[in-house]
């Protein structure tokens, strides 16, 4: 399977429709968001906008930080002044998602995604084994994408970060564990993840 990974919108509405594009172009066959999506929900704000192209492309994921208010106990205030088509597919967002052999999260699978002070943690990128371990031990899932820190940072189990930097593929191999970080798409990037290869693709849009 061919999975196209945007994180971190940001309400960037032009590098979406570009890294949607792209992600078509190489095939994928699912379109997975590992969250902060929105910044903005009322009509004509860019996030409806951004729901708009995500839901087009059958696009699934998770919520982050930025926009967990539109999809996890959504309060009455935000559900009258937000757009219902935002709001729909905003609901359909999960606190974290497996596919394949994969878990996608916004934030470390260890922090609970449903309580505001994990969702909004950032001690600091999580580039040491004792960092990553930590999520490792609490999902059993081969390869782990978060998002939320605004880098490219792969990490391998108890073997430390692999000299990587986002310019070109990566075999990851099919004998260890890894912890991925992927950048943003406001930064112009996403991703090709293929679960049959073991291959990331990062893939720079500009708008």
């Amino acid at each position: 399977m061919r999975i196209g990974i945007v994180s971190d919108i940001h309400d960037a509405v032009d590098h979406l429709r570009v890294a949607l594009a792209a992600l078509r172009q190489h095939d994928v066959d699912q379109v997975v968001t590992l969250g902060d999506a929105f910044e903005s929900c009322q009509p004509g704000e860019p996030g409806v906008e951004v729901s708009r192209l995500l839901d087009r492309a059958g696009a699934i994921g998770v919520w982050g930080n930025h926009d967990a208010g539109l999809s996890h106990e959504v309060s009455t205030v935000v559900h009258d002044m937000a757009d219902p088509e935002l709001l729909a597919f905003a609901a359909r967002l999960r606190p974290q998602l497996t596919l394949e052999g994969c878990r996608f999260c916004h934030i470390e699978p260890w922090r609970n995604p449903c309580r505001a002070e994990d969702l909004w943690a950032f001690d600091d990128v999580p580039a040491t084994d004792a960092q990553t371990e930590r999520s490792f031990e609490a999902v059993p899932e081969k390869v782990i994408f978060v998002g939320h820190f605004h880098t490219w940072l792969v990490m391998r189990r108890l073997a430390g970060r692999v000299p990587w930097d986002g310019a070109g593929p990566l075999a990851l191999g099919p004998h260890d564990r890894h912890f991925v970080v992927v950048a943003p798409l406001v930064d112009g990037w996403c991703a090709v993840f293929d679960t049959e290869q073991l291959e990331l693709t990062p893939i720079r849009v500009t708008a």
